[in-house]
């Protein structure tokens, strides 16, 4: 008898053979629905095609597609677990047999794995293939257990492979996507005929996807581009969009602040200017000054590469906004980074110093209340803060312009804190990681953007150079010459003690400091990581940028910020534990003064990756690269609140697809939405998380 269709939005429970502790697995997954499980699609294919047979294997001018990782299936004859002699790790080794030959498969301190496998199943193992002592092995594969000898062979072409769950194997994933897939009803049609057009109906896309014809691209399934892939994407991607497009709209709704302006002020923060604006700086503030006079609420973000100048356009809005009667609070991620900004806008201030305050979280106690009084009180009309401006006790006099520094450093929540304390203010997202614009898109959806493209004049090009570990002597070498000449150096080590980095030997911040002293005996360093208490670290800094020490060895804590121009060279050691747009926000931190500086890396490997900084000092460039290499969740580093939770689409793969979506979303807009829509737009931005971002 068949049973009835059900709609996608049917619980996974219907499903036959689904226990308790097997449900609350998908629970916890996050799969409660048809559709959830649908859309959690396989993270692999095996093309029966690309499977070895275990005579054909061979390492001897062996060039596999997929960079020496082989395939190979066959049946466990032997199982042993045993201990290794040196570092007494647990060690399974498997002795795989088919009908042609047989190889070693080991895997290290997974003792589990004796309960796992039994002599007899049929398994098929994905990994490097590798020379040991007693012939070729598979070391660490990944493997799937197909069953025992006489079970139902594997019989298409490609088997697609699901990630175990808890008590669920994949195996029985795979049986309850089928069962769902011969079940489930066809979803409405949402997507515009413009974003559909060649491309499959939902449903059709999914079995695409999880039973894939023979006839399909092997290459294309992998890399997720086939036009089913691309109508599982414009779905997200679109409900993304709109979802974004009737935030922004409902923004410009929004009755804003409006700033006063007149020839009077506009002289008046001419003055504080120490040199003239660049073309860009002046097009940004222009954009800036017609937001905050024009009724709505301002959300922009401004992006520039490192030592555009996004501080001086930051501090003309904030000027703006004080020389008013209203307030302005700058909001950074670190109190180093507070300390740094609130000298240098005393410095642009001048006579005026009087009306900026500082709040830090670490302030002592009577300290503190003062700063509260002169900011609730308005005397402060300059706030510049950490995450301290979030606390309760912090009451605004006239908040009317919230500027943002380092903005993926900031979650959502804290910003509707700080909203709730101003009524409506307007705001200014300062990024120092130059983000390629279709990215930006994604992340800040309704920001408006602008961009400073370029350097202001006199700073210097940075002459960067990449040494092995065995010819690191050059970078040390110059480092002595610009010592020499009366200049500083930064000296940036990953990691603070070894233990951090688990199986890695890394040279640690101690032992480089050790290096340090016994190549530079008579010079004064300072040490920072961030393990000191922030007293302690804004007394070595302070130190260091009053000149009274000569090298300054740091974790990267002074990533953002850090401004000493008589510092003239960088040395990065392990510069491959890096990402490229953290490499180059560190190449920022020299090259700010009037003498040529340097940027070295030390690295033994990935050396490619970090060419592309030899190469280029164009940061969006950089990014562009940074995010191919590494994709948007490492590019921003993984706690960054505010990434949508793509289940298919990609940001970085699918970026022309995103713009084509945030098109026909303004088009949907612009012609109303039916209630129905809206239903759907709720289930989908739940389903996404995109109700946290931006």
């Amino acid at each position: 008898m068949s049973l009835a269709p059900l709609p996608l939005s049917t619980k996974v429970t219907v499903l036959r053979g689904l226990g308790p502790a097997r449900a609350a697995a998908l629970q916890e997954a996050g799969l409660d629905t048809l559709r959830d499980l649908l859309w959690s699609l396989p993270y692999r294919y095996v093309d029966r095609g690309s499977l070895r047979t275990l005579d054909s294997l061979e390492l001897r001018g062996f060039e596999a597609p997929e960079g020496g990782v082989v395939t190979v299936l066959g049946t466990i004859q032997d199982l042993r677990q045993s201990t290794t002699r040196v570092q007494h790790m647990a060690l399974t080794e498997v002795l795989l047999a088919d009908d042609t030959g047989t190889l070693r498969l080991l895997w290290f301190n997974q003792p589990y794995l004796g309960r796992t496998l039994k002599v007899g199943d049929r398994l098929l193992a994905f990994g490097p293939l590798t020379m040991g002592r007693q012939g070729l092995e598979l070391r660490s594969p990944q493997f799937e257990l197909m069953g025992r000898e006489e079970e139902t062979p594997w019989v298409r072409r490609f088997l697609p492979l699901y990630r175990k769950l808890g008590p669920l194997t994949g195996r029985v994933r795979q049986r309850l996507v089928t069962e769902a897939l011969g079940r489930a009803h066809p979803p409405e049609e949402w997507l515009p005929l413009d974003l559909s057009k060649d491309l499959p109906d939902t449903l059709t896309a999914l079995r695409l996807l999880h039973e894939p014809p023979d006839e399909s691209d092997a290459r294309a399934l992998e890399s997720g581009s086939t036009p089913a892939h691309r109508r599982l994407a414009a779905e997200e991607l679109f409900a993304f969009a709109l979802g974004v497009a009737l935030r922004r709209a409902g923004r410009l709704k929004r009755r804003g602040l409006v700033v006063p302006t007149s020839p009077e002020l506009r002289e008046r923060l001419k003055a504080y200017l120490p040199f003239k604006l660049t073309g860009a700086q002046r097009r940004a503030f222009k954009e800036i000054v017609d937001d905050v006079t024009s009724g709505r609420v301002m959300n922009r973000l401004l992006q520039g590469d490192v030592g555009s100048g996004k501080t001086l356009v930051a501090f003309l809005s904030l000027a703006m906004v004080a020389e008013t009667g209203g307030q302005g609070a700058l909001l950074v991620p670190t109190e180093v980074l507070a300390r740094q900004h609130a000298a240098s806008f005393q410095r642009l201030l001048g006579p005026e110093a009087g009306a900026m305050q500082l709040l830090l979280g670490g302030m002592k106690a009577a300290e503190k209340r003062a700063a509260l009084a002169r900011i609730a009180s308005g005397e402060a009309r300059y706030v510049v803060g950490t995450h301290a401006l979030f606390q309760e006790s912090v009451a605004f006099h006239r908040l009317q312009l919230v500027v943002v520094d380092e903005q993926h450093r900031f979650g959502v929540k804290q910003r509707e804190a700080l909203k709730e304390k101003g009524g409506d203010p307007h705001w200014l997202v300062m990024s120092a990681t130059p983000i390629p614009r279709s990215l930006a898109l994604a992340v800040f959806g309704d920001l408006d953007q602008s961009v400073l493209d370029e350097l202001p004049p006199g700073r210097q090009p940075i002459t960067t150079k990449l040494h092995r570990p065995e010819s690191a002597e050059r970078a040390w070498e110059l480092v002595r010459r610009e010592l020499a000449e009366g200049r500083q150096a930064f000296v940036v080590s990953p990691s603070i003690d070894p233990s951090d980095e688990g199986k890695v030997q890394l040279r640690d911040i101690q032992a480089m400091e050790a290096l340090l002293r016994g190549i530079f005996p008579d010079e004064p360093i300072e040490v920072v990581h961030g393990r000191l208490k922030a007293d302690e670290m804004a007394a070595r800094m302070g130190r260091f940028v009053a000149g009274a020490s000569k090298i300054l060895l740091a974790t990267t804590v002074i990533e953002v910020g850090v401004d000493v121009p008589n510092a003239t060279v960088m040395v990065v050691d392990h510069a491959e534990r890096f990402g490229l747009s953290q490499l180059h926000q560190l190449r920022g931190r020299v090259g700010r003064g009037a003498h040529r500086s340097h940027f070295h890396m030390i690295s033994g490997s990935e050396t490619e990756r970090l060419q592309t900084l030899v190469e280029t000092q164009d940061g969006f460039r950089i990014a562009q690269k940074d995010l191919e290499l590494r994709g948007p969740g490492e590019f921003f580093g993984v706690r960054q609140a505010g990434l949508p939770q793509f289940q298919v689409a990609d940001l970085v793969r699918d970026r022309a697809l995103l713009l084509r979506c945030r098109e026909a979303a303004d088009r949907a807009l612009a012609q109303g939405l039916s209630e129905r829509q809206m239903d759907w737009l709720r289930r989908e931005q739940a389903r996404l998380r995109l109700a946290d971002v931006s």
